[in-house]
């Protein structure tokens, strides 16, 4: 047997060792459906499209706001959904309505304003389907831990720069879907997560080592994922999702199959039923053909 599927934990899978009967893919992107240059490789849009023909609902379900998903991947015929901003929207692309939201409460803001005011902290505000963040920080993002050029190019392509981020959040604290906070200092971020984790009225996940993002008091994929599911008449079993990041591990638990990728966080294999390849190696792709293609 493949050594991918000798990772199975089976727990949620049928006791005579038949595949589910998948009816909805969710899928994360950064580090699960794109590779490690951020694109959709052609042998992952090929199987999605297998699937599709099969009947089968795919769903992007991102930490990304809407203005930021690549068009190589929502122009894919039949994705109809995406799950944005960790859960806080889902929008059907053939009209970019928003069908669902679950925004921060306004009220919350107000237990963190000194962080927001903290110049050391790069704040990154989510509202109305775009992203906005400091100028003077998107001009020095080395000094927040974003070193890479694919990570530059992709900050610098869809941030929209703003004298004052904070003011900005402040202004629009009724309409905030995501606040993505970026350290520099990682001792910091350590002691900003534990003290989050007190607030009231608030989520907070990550996605990356340097970065902690605050959402609604029940925003997440697994609550947006439910709700889709719901208008699409799925059921909870019939879902596979597939994820790398500690913002994927509640849609992992929710789903009635998880695929954890290769190179997922050690926590989120450890909320899997299957440990799959890396992203690198088209990691989706062979998951949903050996659990949805393959299904006899």
């Amino acid at each position: 047997m493949n050594k991918y599927i000798d990772d199975w934990r089976c727990n949620r899978l049928a006791q005579d060792g038949a595949l589910p009967d998948i009816r909805l893919i969710a899928l994360d992107m950064d580090g699960t459906l794109l590779n490690e240059a951020g694109v959709l490789t052609q042998e992952s849009k090929d199987v999605l499209l297998c699937a599709m023909e099969r009947g089968v609902h795919v769903v992007i379900a991102t930490g990304r706001v809407f203005s930021a998903l690549p068009q190589d991947v929502v122009c894919v015929p039949g994705i109809e959904y995406a799950i944005t901003s960790n859960g806080a929207n889902i929008v059907r692309l053939s009209d970019q309505a928003t069908v669902y939201s679950d925004l921060i409460d306004g009220e919350a803001i107000a237990q963190l304003v000194d962080l927001f005011y903290d110049s050391s902290i790069m704040k990154e505000v989510f509202f109305h389907h775009q992203v906005y963040a400091q100028r003077s920080c998107l001009e020095h993002l080395e000094e927040f831990g974003i070193c890479s050029e694919k990570s530059k190019r992709y900050v610098l392509s869809t941030r929209i720069a703003v004298e004052d981020a904070t003011q900005l959040l402040l202004d629009n604290r009724d309409c905030l879907e995501n606040i993505n906070l970026i350290f520099g200092d990682l001792k910091q971020r350590q002691a900003v997560w534990e003290r989050l984790k007190t607030v009231d009225g608030i989520t907070v996940c990550s996605s990356m080592p340097y970065n902690l993002e605050i959402g609604g008091a029940h925003t997440s994929k697994a609550a947006a994922l439910s709700h889709l599911a719901e208008l699409l008449g799925v059921k909870r079993e019939q879902i596979l999702a597939c994820g790398d990041s500690s913002n994927d591990v509640e849609m992992l638990r929710y789903a009635g199959v998880s695929a954890a990728m290769g190179n997922a966080e050690e926590i989120v294999k450890a909320q899997a039923d299957m440990v799959t390849k890396t992203n690198a190696e088209n990691g989706v792709a062979y998951a949903v053909s050996r659990l949805v293609l393959e299904r006899k």
